[in-house]
């Protein structure tokens, strides 16, 4: 069994369980996916769409940028089946799914800027507060932008992860391509608004004793993923840098791991 099927599989009987007995799950919610001309963790995103269009948690609708229309596999979006938006692409969603984030669509929506489609109408979803769910395989330090460019300078490095920070400290949620299904599942089972990366999180007042020994990670991009690695009840170091996303903030509250960034 491959890990997305064991991720499936766990999905499928959490869904069961919390229907079992349970109040009924709300409504569907209405989602926008907007697509922009990024090619990193495009076929991992398609993936993840594919995976939460058959939970039923939402209802895709999906757009694109004019670039986006040149540069990606139209038919391989279009299988998906997704319903084409046609309009009130704000008024008319729950929420916004990016799964093909622009470096240059980032840092227009991080300094304010709003002078194309894909800017505005993200911009627009931030000042609604409405959730915002954005893939960062191509607009950050990841290991798929390293592939590219493996000597990054540290100076363009930093640039792109204080873009990234600036959209947390707005409240979007930020996920790698292979887990936006699970970062929209959350957000959509969750009784109240998600904790957004870059925000204070609390664990509540409940108090352990840390019994093992801290473990280090030098990543750049910590997800859940790399929480499920640690073990309960343990003190997880990242760089001063590191992007945390919510749904790895929530794995290590649930497993008693207290995440720190060193100073």
């Amino acid at each position: 069994m491959t890990e997305q099927e064991l991720r499936s599989l766990i999905r499928q009987v959490v869904v069961e369980v919390l229907a079992d007995g349970a109040p009924a799950r709300p409504e569907p919610r209405n989602a926008l996916v907007l697509f922009t001309g990024a090619l990193l963790g495009f076929e991992a995103s398609l993936e993840s769409l594919r995976r939460l269009k058959a939970t039923g948690l939402v209802n895709l609708d999906w757009t694109q940028t004019h670039s986006a229309s040149k540069i990606l596999d139209q038919q391989a979006i279009e299988s998906i089946g997704m319903c084409p938006a046609e309009k009130s692409l704000v008024m008319g969603h729950d929420m916004l799914i990016i799964p093909t984030a622009t470096v240059n669509m980032v840092a227009k929506v991080a300094h304010g800027i709003g002078d194309c489609l894909a800017s505005n109408v993200m911009a627009e979803f931030i000042m609604f507060d409405k959730p915002v769910v954005l893939s960062v395989n191509a607009c950050g330090d990841t290991p798929d932008k390293r592939g590219w460019f493996p000597d990054l300078p540290a100076g363009y490095s930093r640039m792109l992860q204080g873009n990234l920070e600036a959209l947390a400290s707005f409240g979007v949620t930020l996920a790698s391509s292979e887990t936006l299904d699970e970062a929209v599942g959350s957000l959509s089972l969750s009784k109240g608004p998600e904790p957004a990366e870059g925000k204070a999180v609390s664990t509540g007042s409940t108090r352990f004793d840390k019994l093992n020994d801290p473990v280090v990670c030098a990543e750049r991009l910590i997800h859940d993923g790399i929480v499920k690695t640690v073990a309960p009840r343990t003190t997880l170091r990242v760089g001063a840098g590191a992007l945390i996303t919510a749904l790895a903030r929530e794995t290590a509250a649930a497993r008693n791991i207290i995440i720190e960034r060193e100073h």
